[in-house]
């Protein structure tokens, strides 16, 4: 398992709101869904390597289900799914969670500082059982930019300086007219 198979940048670290995640009175599962669902809004994603430098930046237009996944995170080697095998454990800015990939078990592990609704960073380490697979680990950092700019639906993803996006919850890509312009945080 290369880090480039288990890169988890914003799309793929969706990939808990398709699994359909068991709720448990033990506090773990998803989060009740707030009464009133917040408007999509238009969030920075950013990838630091181990000294805190930026390796790879998208744009992600995420309503109330995409925020929450941002600090859920669950790999997608190579595009697929990985399955939990029990119910997700989250308390206090962390959340842990075990998946099977093919063979492979997948622990996951993260830890989520910083205002959850402006700015905050998700350190991300996942490992697995299988001898000879390298262990993973990765920093990822969010900043809401405001509003998402029009057209762009929950999910739509894009590099700025780009012109494609990508819909991380039903893989539709599509072009744009223009670049894409990422608005001053």
């Amino acid at each position: 398992m290369r880090s480039s198979t288990l890169f988890i940048l914003a799309g793929a670290a969706l990939a808990l709101s398709a699994c359909g995640e068991p709720n448990s009175p033990a506090g773990r599962g998803k989060p009740p869904v707030p009464s009133s669902p917040e408007p999509p809004a238009l969030w920075s994603v950013q990838t630091q390597n181990d000294e805190g430098k930026v390796t790879k930046t998208a744009l992600i237009c995420a309503d109330t289900s995409v925020h929450r996944s941002f600090s859920r995170p669950l790999p997608s080697p190579n595009g697929q799914p990985c399955q939990l095998v029990s119910p997700p454990v989250e308390q206090a800015g962390r959340y842990s969670a075990r998946c099977k990939f093919g063979g492979d078990h997948l622990d996951v592990q993260a830890a989520t500082t910083g205002d959850p609704d402006k700015d905050f960073t998700v350190k991300l380490l996942i490992q697995s059982d299988v001898k000879g697979h390298e262990n993973f680990g990765q920093t990822l950092h969010y900043t809401r930019l405001g509003a998402c700019p029009d057209g762009w639906n929950a999910g739509d993803t894009g590099a700025p300086g780009g012109v494609k996006l990508t819909n991380s919850l039903t893989g539709a890509a599509r072009t744009l007219p223009a670049p894409i312009q990422a608005p001053a945080p």
